[in-house]
């Protein structure tokens, strides 16, 4: 397990919210769709047909989908409108799963389809697969539990089939992903089609597995799907880890990014950076306050004054993703909140 970061001690909202996390993350429902959906990632990685996500150790990503090829106008201190940001901010949300399945769809075309290739149309059922089959709502975790005493039962297994359309309308509406069978009465994101993960709403460019290699593309560990990683992280967890992903190509013994530079090219705000104190606890980032800044990462008074504060330097620790997650977070969570 990771050592806590002791360093950071919660204020009281931050405090409650991470309660309210641990108590969802302690669900039986939780637990057991966090392992289902961990083993069924792992089944497609070790029953891969092509060899991309074997070739790459993880999942080769444009470097598009996390950073503009230019900065956006906008406020350091408020951040870029949704609109305005690169893709994987773009599709943030507080309880949605669009970043998580659009990462799941990268590391899933990629265990069938060979680098410059294109994916193709999706031929796996959506829910309810048949026996040896493994359905796109087995492939992330929903703590969704039976509602069957109100005026509309509902089953978890219904539940989850309403996340998932959800989350695949916002990846349609945000130019991720098309329906060839829209027009259909029934069942309209049947055979949904992968588009490229840097592209605009609009755009509709097939997606291709990336050259291995390509300098503009970076790599996501496999650990982040098949140790369950991506069914625990909140989205500005990922969207942290996935700067730091990008940023670890270049400088993988730590990086600085000024907070303009991460606001306006990759849409990471002040509110998303925070993550960083979660993903420090979990051993997957090492953060070092530079001077001018107290432990906990404010602004401090510098002696004689007039001097501005560094940036923080952040490191990426891909080795920390060789944890199991579950466990990993509800340990570290734990001794945050009530230790």
């Amino acid at each position: 397990m990771s050592r806590v970061d002791l360093s950071w001690i919660p204020a009281e909202p931050d405090r409650l919210r991470l309660v309210d996390r641990l108590e969802r993350l302690y669900k039986s429902s939780m637990e057991v769709s966090v392992g289902d959906a961990m083993r069924n990632l792992r089944t497609l990685a070790r029953t891969a047909p092509e060899a991309t996500i074997r070739i790459n150790d993880g999942v080769r990503v444009r470097n598009g989908f996390v950073c503009l090829t230019a900065p956006a106008e906008g406020s350091d201190r408020r951040g870029l409108a949704a609109a305005d940001r690169p893709p994987a901010t773009r599709i943030m949300g507080r309880k949605g799963v669009a970043l998580r399945l659009l990462l799941t769809a990268l590391f899933e075309v990629q265990t069938r389809t060979n680098e410059r290739k294109q994916a193709g149309p999706n031929t796996r059922p959506l829910s309810h697969a048949g026996a040896g089959q493994i359905a796109w709502t087995d492939l992330f975790a929903s703590g969704a539990e039976d509602a069957l005493d109100g005026q509309t039962a509902m089953t978890r297994q219904d539940k989850h089939r309403r996340h998932l359309a959800t989350a695949l309308g916002a990846l349609g509406r945000h130019g991720l992903v098309t329906f060839p069978h829209w027009d259909d009465a029934r069942n309209k994101q049947r055979g949904f089609e992968l588009l490229v993960e840097h592209g605009q709403p609009g755009s509709n460019v097939p997606y291709t597995v990336p050259a291995y290699q390509d300098a503009n593309t970076f790599v996501l560990p496999t650990g982040l799907f098949t140790r369950g990683w991506i069914s625990v992280l909140t989205d500005a967890e990922l969207a942290f880890l996935l700067m730091a992903a990008f940023m670890h190509k270049r400088d993988p013994e730590g990086f600085i990014l000024p907070a303009g530079v991460r606001s306006r090219m990759l849409g990471i705000g002040p509110e998303t950076y925070e993550a960083h104190r979660t993903l420090q606890a979990f051993g997957l980032v090492r953060v070092t306050h530079q001077r001018g800044r107290s432990p906990n990462g404010r602004l401090a008074q510098i002696a004689g004054g007039g001097q501005q504060p560094l940036p923080d330097m952040v490191q990426f620790l891909p080795e920390g993703l060789d944890q199991e997650a579950y466990g990993t977070v509800t340990e570290a969570i734990d001794r945050l909140v009530y230790h």
